[in-house]
């Protein structure tokens, strides 16, 4: 592709879904911070089951909504909220100060980092289905993404909610990020919702229409 075509088909495939979910509940508030679980009877979560919940900001309202509509056993995490390490906001919600991303480590901030695969056995929960999984990580997504599918850490997942932050117009922006578009999919995730990001919309160069630079996909596994 050219660098235009690149550009129009970031803008242009977050816009549209691959299957049909015909019940959508939106967990946590109506602005941002909420988001739409397919609660059809075939995908719907059922007790006991499991919810990871990355970035939280001090918004819970997704986590606690999930934990109360589903009974599941939400776990939220969040390196960057200060005043906090691991607790138990109810029986069902518990928070860890942990943030997700393409390795382990500790980062410049003093946060502590982890792959999908490091936390799934730190919770032991290698072998155990997770429900959903929502991720808002500021740009962590990306070489989250890439790790998550060459390790195989979404086996067992059945929901997939992931923010993508899209910002910036270069080749070496671009492909990579639509490189792991598609290994979700390859690793058997197909698109039931897209929502657009009102609080950051801008013009992208060349398209006819005005855009954003964070887009909410929401994935089944198909």
């Amino acid at each position: 592709m050219t660098d235009e075509e690149l550009l129009m088909t970031m803008h242009s495939y977050p816009d549209n879904i691959d299957v049909l979910c015909h019940r959508k509940i939106r967990m946590g508030v109506v602005g941002d911070g909420g988001w739409e679980i397919c609660d059809d009877p075939e995908v719907r979560p059922s007790q006991p089951c499991i919810i990871y919940s990355f970035g939280i900001n001090n918004d819970f309202s997704f986590d606690d909504d999930a934990a109360k509509v589903y009974g599941c056993h939400v776990y939220s995490f969040d390196p960057s909220m200060s005043g906090l390490e691991h607790y138990n906001r109810s029986n069902h919600v518990h928070f860890y100060k942990l943030g997700l991303d393409g390795k382990t480590y500790t980062n410049s901030r003093n946060w502590t980092m982890l792959t999908l695969a490091d936390i799934r056995k730190k919770l032991r929960h290698e072998n155990t289905p997770v429900d959903v999984i929502k991720m808002d990580i500021e740009y962590s997504e990306w070489p989250s993404i890439m790790e998550m599918t060459s390790s195989r850490a979404l086996d067992g997942v059945r929901q997939l909610l992931i923010e993508y932050h899209v910002y910036g117009t270069t080749r070496e922006e671009l492909l990579p990020r639509l490189k792991a578009m598609k290994a979700i999919e390859a690793a058997g995730f197909r698109r039931f919702y897209s929502h657009k990001n009102v609080y950051t919309k801008y013009s992208v160069p060349g398209f006819p229409v005005e855009r954003t630079f964070c887009y909410e996909l929401h994935y089944l596994r198909h």
